[in-house]
């Protein structure tokens, strides 16, 4: 199966931040469906999150989880991608 990118939105008041997550999946559409469950639980504390378009809202719409963006990628060119993102080069 392949390996999908999925990037997540996360926005409270002006703070917005991004996740990146690798899924396995059979196709875009499998992939999509797992993040969405995956996201209704981003925020354990919620029991009741509203579903919005492509996401959540956690506490009455105090804090919006969205799916960004999904696609094919390689475990390899994830792995490029977050040691790159948390790699320190002063030189």
């Amino acid at each position: 199966m392949p390996d999908y990118w999925i990037k997540i939105t996360e926005r409270e008041d002006e703070d917005i931040r991004h996740h990146h997550y690798l899924i396995e999946a059979k196709d875009e559409k499998e992939a999509r469906k797992l993040a969405l469950r995956f996201m209704e639980r981003f925020i354990d504390d919620d029991e009741n999150p509203e579903k919005i378009d492509d996401g959540y809202s956690f506490y009455n719409n105090a804090i919006l989880v969205k799916l960004s963006d999904v696609k094919e990628t390689t475990k390899e060119q994830f792995k490029d991608f977050l040691l790159k993102t948390h790699t320190i080069n002063l030189a």
